[in-house]
Parts: structure tokens; sequence; C-alpha cells
């Protein structure tokens, strides 16, 4: 072989960034323990190259007042590395240091996550591959998904999840943190009986109960069949999260969503917090951060699920070792041209185009402009 004819592709230098902000209608709105999602506030991100090649990205800021903040953050960044050569992780650590005194969680930790996406799918769509391969997938890429609910009464969500498992899912996630355990009792049973016996049913609190309320309620989730037990007490909170595995191990306890960076992850991890994890590429720290935490992970042997952002979350999980299950939850579908992953018989599969293959529907991003 003539190793001298063989050319690396050449990096690819930024240019600039357009970040726009916009909320985007959640229909019907998603119903949580701490109140309704009506909007889905979103920075969207086009990372520009000088050799013509744009990585896109987005990430939701949940609250419509810290979007205007955080979609300034991001443009306050590009002036750092414009011009600098586009080498995605190491990239993102030289960035990461820039605010080593600050800190680098919160809304700049999203920012940074947000341009960490963007490099990563410029650099994809640069070698023309889907992102999942470019980190590694192969084979077998489909990865189990659950239908997210967003309705709240026994009512609504017995059609909801009725209609989740005729389109092929094979578990559905309920919200959680009635006011009384009777309340819950009449929900799961009001879904069990819309979805059968061969559905996994997963609750998600949302950080409400306090850790002997948790304990309590969650035997009653252990007899009932639940498949997993979502963030019941506070998020930051690892010895009580340990405290209700350890006194339920019957059922699993899942949280994550709220970690920041891979080192939270191994604080987790350390605290023997859950028994299983779902990071969220957000807080992670981008794909960078994901690609960390799910090394160690995978070492410790916990399976991986994912929390939101499913055209990136698909990509991710096709690329991680100890994969679980993909939240499906498509908050940025009303605002997207391509990029949604495919989806059959309970699995979501990313897109074969190059990168995360977002598209912007820019008609759709000016009408929901903030």
């Amino acid at each position: 072989m003539d190793h001298g004819s063989a050319h690396a592709a050449p990096f690819l230098t930024v240019r600039d960034l357009r970040v726009r902000a916009v909320n985007v209608p959640v229909d019907p709105p998603l119903q949580t323990s701490r109140g309704p999602f009506r909007l889905a506030p979103l920075v969207l991100l086009d990372l520009r190259t000088e050799e013509g090649v744009t990585g896109r990205a987005y990430v939701f800021t949940y609250s419509p007042a810290a979007l205007g903040p955080t979609a300034a953050l991001a443009a306050n960044l590009g002036p750092m590395i414009a011009g600098e050569r586009l080498a995605p992780a190491a990239l993102s650590r030289t960035l990461a240091a820039r605010f080593q005194l600050l800190g680098t969680e919160g809304l700049l930790g999203i920012a940074l996550a947000l341009l960490d996406m963007a490099f990563w799918d410029a650099a994809a769509r640069a070698a023309k591959l889907p992102l999942a391969r470019l980190l590694g997938a192969a084979g077998d890429e489909r990865v189990p998904a659950y239908a997210s609910l967003r309705g709240w009464s026994a009512g609504d969500l017995a059609e909801e999840s009725g209609r989740a498992v005729a389109a092929g899912f094979r578990a559905v996630k309920l919200k959680f943190g009635h006011p009384t355990l009777e309340a819950e009792r009449e929900v799961f049973r009001a879904v069990r009986s819309a979805v059968g016996d061969g559905t996994d049913i997963l609750v998600d609190p949302n950080q409400f109960f306090s850790v002997p309320e948790a304990i309590r309620r969650a035997h009653h989730y252990a007899d009932w069949g639940v498949g997993w037990l979502e963030e019941p007490v506070r998020a930051g909170d690892l010895r009580g999260h340990a405290e209700v595995a350890r006194a339920v191990p019957r059922l699993p306890v899942q949280r994550g969503e709220n970690d920041w960076g891979p080192e939270g992850i191994a604080a987790s991890l350390a605290a023997h917090a859950s028994s299983l994890l779902m990071p969220d590429a957000m807080k992670v720290g981008g794909v960078s951060g994901w690609m960390e935490a799910a090394a160690l992970c995978k070492a410790a042997g916990v399976p991986m699920s994912s929390h939101l952002f499913i055209e990136i979350s698909a990509h991710l999980l096709a690329a991680t070792a100890g994969r679980d299950r993909l939240e499906w939850l498509d908050l940025a579908r009303p605002i997207l041209a391509a990029g949604s992953p495919g989806f059959a018989e309970g699995s979501a599969t990313p897109g074969d185009g190059p990168g995360f293959g977002l598209e912007w529907d820019e008609e759709a991003v000016a009408r929901y402009a903030a």
C-alpha cells in the first residue's frame, strides 16, 4: 500500500456563530408535578466554518427567562473560537479552561455544551458520516425507545399510552408526584389497562418527594410492577437516592439528567445513588462529555439511557456500549425540516445523513422567534 498517497481530511476552521432563540409551542402541554410546560425555549446554533461546512445543534433552557441569557452566552463565545482549528474534544477542553475560575455549570455549561455538539456535527458533516458512525457505532444502531407521555390525569394518560403502544412503543413513562398514592394508583391502573401486561411502565415524580415518602411510595410502585423510578427526590441528593435504592432493591432507581459533566456522573456512581443512569446531552457536556460519561457507566456496569434531544441522543446512544433506552419526547419537532430519528417496532434509529442531520424549518424558526 502506498501510504504516501493517503491524505487525512483537513481540519475545519471556525468562522463564526449564528445563534437564535425560539419559543416553540408544546402541544399538548407537558404536565409534570412541577407544573405544565406550554413552551419549549430553545437556543439554535449554526456554527459556520471557513470551509463552508455548518455544524448545527440546539439546547432547551426549560424557562423562557433563561432563554435570552443562554443565547447571549453562546454568542459571546464565538469570538473566543473564531479562527481556531475545529478538533471537537480538544477545542471544547480549551474553551472550558477559559472559565476554570468561574466554573462551567449552569447556563454557561449549557452554552459550552451547545458549541461542543455543533463542533461534532460539523466534523461529522465534513467526514460525510452520521455522527453515530464517526463515534464508532457499527452494526445494529437501533436503540430501544420509550414514549415519554405528556398527560397527567388517568383518562388522558390511558388514551395517550394506548396511542403510543399502537404506534409501536413497548414502554411508556408517566409523570408521577400526585398529592396522594391513591391518585397515582388510579393513573397506573388506567394506563396498565390501556397498554396491557407486555408494556413496561416507568414513572418520574420530577424530584417531588422527601426521602421517607419516596421510600413509602416506592414499595407500592414495586408491587405494581413499575419498571423504574426516576428522580424521586431532589436531584442533587445523591445520599437520598441511594437510600431509596437500598430500601427498595426490587425497583430500579433512575437518575442523572441533572448531573453536570462527566464529573457529576462519576459522583453518582461513587455514591451508588442509582442502578441506572440517564445523562442529559446538554448538561453532561455535549458529545465530548457524553462519551466520557458513557465510558464511566460501562466500566461500572450501569446501563445508560438518554434524556430529551431525541435527534442528538439517538446518535449518542447508538455509539454507547452500555446503552439502555432513549426517551422519546420530540420538543424540537415543530422547528425541524430534517433530523428526526427513525422509529419502528419499539426502537429508534439515528438518521443516516451526515452529522446529526439537523435542518431548520426556517419559516417555523421565524414564526417562533423570541
